[in-house]
């Protein structure tokens, strides 16, 4: 049975594709219900107002402060069980973060863009989305390493392989000769 506080919390130690997906799914699941639960508190009991021009509710700071630690967390256990999954493929965890490392500028630089004249606009916005589809694709490839590909069999320099050993006589059967 694994430590539920050292998989949500430590980055440290491997994880098998199963336990990503279950814990980045429950995670996920449970985190849209609270915020679903702190936003419905904050319109019932008034704490919030209707924004007529975005069309939407803003809820007041408690509850603002409320869903942003709920984010915190939740970031923290996301990169907590991927750098364990990447640990499992005999990778570093900091790989996780290299999609955001490429996301940030190519956003600063669509945004940005928006103070630019207009021809150097146009271009800063494209070099940002020529950015951002990188980090998409770079984000699709740690989708693929996390969720799809195995481990490492056996051992590895972050810790033993969290996969039970297939006992001796488990061997596919060869096919016989013609």
């Amino acid at each position: 049975m694994i430590d539920l506080k050292h998989l949500l919390f430590s980055f440290s130690g491997r994880i098998g594709r199963q336990y990503w997906w279950l814990t980045s799914l429950a995670v996920a699941f449970i985190s849209g219900m609270a915020n679903a639960v702190i936003e419905v508190a904050a319109k019932t009991s008034g704490h919030g107002a209707f924004d007529p021009e975005a069309q939407e509710f803003v809820p007041s700071w408690p509850y603002i402060v409320g869903i942003l630690a709920l984010g915190l967390v939740n970031v923290w256990i996301s990169y907590a069980v991927a750098a364990k999954r990447l640990h499992d493929r005999d990778r570093t965890g900091w790989w996780a973060i290299v999609p955001w490392l490429v996301m940030i500028p190519g956003i600063a630089a669509m945004v940005g863009a928006s103070s630019l004249p207009e021809d150097l606009s146009t271009l800063m916005f494209a070099v940002g989305a020529g950015i951002a589809l990188v980090a998409i694709a770079m984000g699709i490839w740690l989708l693929i390493e996390l969720g799809f590909l195995k481990g490492t069999a056996g051992p590895n320099r972050f810790g033993p392989d969290p996969l039970p050993p297939k006992p001796e006589g488990d061997a596919a059967p060869k096919p016989a000769a013609s």
